[in-house]
Formats: C-alpha cells, structure tokens, sequence
C-alpha cells in the first residue's frame, strides 16, 4: 500500500504538468500572434534574417 502514494503522486504531477504543456503549446497554435518575425529569439537586426553555413553542407 505504501507504494501506492508515491505513485500516485507522480501520476498527479505528470498529469498537471502535461495539461499545462498542453494548453501554452496549444495557445500559440489556436491563437497565434500577428507578429511574422522569422526568428524573433534573436537580436532586433537579425530577426529576418537567413544565414546558411557553406562550410558545414559542403565539407566531406
């Protein structure tokens, strides 16, 4: 019976944390911003743009 609790803990954790991974995931999918940046985690001057590494796709 003592293993029950413990389980039953982490099955109540993983459901919490699986509906909230859920529901921002699900946010941003639904609701999306009107923002069209590219890659907005980068810094202001390079959020539109595309770099390519010539070097990594062409070295054999």
């Amino acid at each position: 019976m003592w293993e029950k609790i413990p389980a039953l803990i982490v099955v109540v954790v993983c459901f919490c944390l699986g509906c909230y991974v859920t529901y921002t995931s699900g946010k941003n999918l639904f609701a999306p911003s009107d923002d069209d940046t590219a890659f907005p985690f980068c810094a202001p001057e390079y959020e539109n743009t595309v770099y390519y590494n010539y070097t990594a796709e062409h070295e054999s």
